[in-house]
């Protein structure tokens, strides 16, 4: 491989999941991926069994909780210290239907995992971008994001009751949302990078480890069997990170696009990646422009604007 065609990714939530799979992916090809992770523990680990496999590939493991914006901040001054340009951002880490918590800023933390940690880092390395070439932004959403409402002037679920699905779709019609806006203005901008999204459908990955409501689902026996079965045809990690990997490298693809596994709703239960529905609200400028707003002032950090 020419050093040419190496190209510089981050990844963040590489250490499990859809995260591990497209860094496999990505290792295989020979390209540089900064494993941005919140475990260093886990990441390290993660990175070890890829060497195992792929001795030759070019992986750094650096920290990132992307619900702490602290740590968001910590980690771009690091990544650009370390490594000065980017091709691809790959915003993958997040959580699934957690009891109502907040970060130390007070923010919800699906919104902040989800959402805001992403925008700000996007915001912070935007700059630093390869100016040669197309680069990418792929933003990782979700089958829920279709169900979720944006309510901009509550985003941190300060009214009302707390609902834990129902602020996982919020967090996901954000991301969405965000997604197009900002290739909207990236575009405005003349830049040679374009953003766009793909979610994975079904997984049978651990992300349920880290939620106690689809942990819970796994309970009793009735439960404990239908899993059983869903696994034998719920795609794996691999299988589900392929409309990711689309959005990262495919030869067609077009800032705003969203990819998703196709087949039965979406679902990858059968079907090949191809392009996914978007929830009508992610299409509303006068939303988007306020969701923008009120993101940099929750997150601190501004950018693309006219």
């Amino acid at each position: 491989m020419k050093p040419v065609d190496k190209k510089c990714i981050v990844i963040t939530g590489a250490n499990s999941g859809i995260g591990y799979a497209a860094t496999q992916h990505f290792a295989r090809k020979g390209d540089r991926i900064i494993m941005a992770c919140r475990s260093m523990d886990k990441a390290d680990k993660a990175r070890q069994e890829i060497l195992a496999e792929v001795p030759a590939a070019d992986l750094t493991v650096l920290r990132l909780d992307v619900s702490d914006l602290e740590s968001v901040q910590a980690f771009a001054r690091q990544f650009i210290e370390q490594f000065g340009e980017l091709d691809i951002l790959i915003n993958n880490a997040g959580i699934v239907a957690i009891p109502l918590q907040r970060n130390s800023a007070g923010h919800e933390m699906q919104m902040a995992t989800n959402y805001l940690g992403a925008f700000a880092l996007t915001g912070l390395l935007l700059p630093h971008f390869r100016k040669q070439g197309e680069c990418r932004i792929v933003n990782v959403c979700s089958l829920a994001h279709r169900m979720g409402k944006l309510l901009v002037d509550d985003l941190n679920w300060d009214q009302g009751e707390y609902d834990q699905w129902q602020s996982y779709g919020r967090s996901k019609v954000a991301m969405m949302s965000h997604t197009l806006e900002l290739n909207k203005r990236l575009q405005a901008q003349g830049s040679n990078v374009i953003a766009l999204g793909a979610h994975p459908g079904f997984a049978n990955t651990n992300i349920h480890s880290n939620s106690p409501a689809l942990s819970k689902e796994k309970t009793n026996p009735v439960s404990k069997w239908f899993h059983a079965q869903m696994q034998k045809i719920i795609p794996s990690a691999t299988q589900a990170a392929q409309p990711i990997i689309l959005a990262a490298e495919g030869a067609d693809v077009k800032g705003g696009d969203y990819y998703g596994p196709g087949g039965l709703l979406e679902t990858g239960i059968c079907g090949k990646p191809g392009k996914a529905r978007i929830n009508k609200a992610a299409f509303d400028p006068a939303l988007a422009k306020q969701l923008w707003e009120k993101s940099e002032q929750l997150s601190g950090v501004g950018f693309l604007n006219a």
